[in-house]
């Protein structure tokens, strides 16, 4: 993997464990749990089979529930799979 490539993908978990972990003024980092679930989310969303009915499960993965998400994980979930198939 190349730098470049490297430092895109850091900048990726960056921001989606932002989106999960709640994006507030200041705020930069995420904390350790919505990193973890920001590398599941991105490895699902980029890969060859994306469609939207792989929604639900990156809710899930987002409120770390099991098969029913709250409704502010269903936004945080909306909102990564917007983002991150630009």
């Amino acid at each position: 993997m190349s730098t470049a490539t490297i430092a895109d993908r850091a900048e990726l978990l960056r921001e989606a464990s932002l989106t999960i972990c709640g994006q507030r003024e200041g705020k930069t980092r995420s904390c350790d749990s919505c990193l973890r679930k920001a590398d599941a989310v991105v490895q699902l969303l980029n890969g060859p089979d994306l469609n939207t009915r792989l929604l639900p499960h990156v809710a899930d993965i987002v409120c770390g529930s099991t098969g029913r998400p709250c409704s502010d994980c269903w936004e945080k979930a909306t909102a990564l799979m917007l983002e991150l198939r630009r």
